[in-house]
């Protein structure tokens, strides 16, 4: 048995196509801290409305989460858990460039998947419109250089970021695949896919329960070993360079 990076792919489509993915995570808010209103209260922008809500421990103003709320009726809400959004996903999230899982599992699938992907992203950076969509499409490309894939993603109405990193594990003295997901529904994910003694086996860390939970239950029936934790620090794989040597002058 062997495994390539299209078994992620097949991941992502599962978690990603499930009807019980909206009450899973009923709790999980990617939200935007618009103002701090002192004693521990923050005024907080939803998809769907704004609201207040009170932390024990600091936000920063102007910066995206994912939280987890606890609600009592005629109570503020409390942030039980929040994770600060990496910026890729924000700057990423208006490229004109982005794939959906079918076309994520050709491009994974495919036998030349690194040349098939910069041959993408040169086409888009040729006919780039834009100042900001010249510059992410170049990040993409800086990623990729750095044997980092980070692809944009379409899951129906939700978008999310993966990267992805193949390395040498020194420990097994085999090939593993490294992967980051940041995912507006799901919040980050983290993990690898190795091959041991012909077996695939997939190791997961989340940041919060609601998708631990919401993961176990949906990846029960895949056939490959894995197992999920819960993280506090999950980082991506590659960070943009915020002053790119091939920003361009609008």
């Amino acid at each position: 048995m062997s495994f390539s990076i299209s078994e992620l792919s097949n991941i992502l489509k599962i978690a990603s196509s499930s009807p019980s993915e909206a009450k899973a995570l009923i709790k999980l808010l990617s939200v935007d801290v618009t103002k701090s209103l002192g004693d521990g209260k923050y005024l907080l922008e939803t998809p769907t409305k704004n609201l207040t809500a009170f932390s024990e421990k600091p936000l920063q103003e102007s910066s995206k989460y994912w939280v987890e709320l606890g609600t009592k009726p005629h109570e503020t809400p409390i942030i039980s858990k929040f994770h600060q959004q990496p910026k890729i996903l924000q700057e990423l999230q208006n490229l004109s460039i982005k794939f959906d899982t079918k076309e994520l599992h050709e491009l994974l699938s495919g036998k030349k998947t690194i040349e098939s992907f910069k041959t993408t992203l040169l086409d888009h950076l040729s006919s780039a419109t834009s100042k900001d969509d010249f510059t992410q499409v170049s990040n993409l490309l800086l990623s990729l250089m750095q044997n980092t894939l980070t692809i944009p993603l379409l899951f129906g109405h939700s978008f999310g970021v993966i990267q992805m990193k193949k390395r040498y594990n020194k420990t097994t003295k085999k090939s593993q695949l490294d992967f980051y997901a940041a995912l507006l529904k799901l919040g980050p994910i983290s993990g690898t896919i190795m091959l041991l003694e012909d077996e695939i086996f997939i190791d997961l860390d989340v940041a919060f329960t609601t998708t631990k939970l919401f993961l176990e239950a949906n990846l029960k029936d895949i056939r490959y070993k894995i197992t999920l934790h819960i993280r506090e620090n999950i980082n991506a794989l590659y960070q943009f360079q915020t002053n790119s040597l091939l920003d361009i002058n609008a």
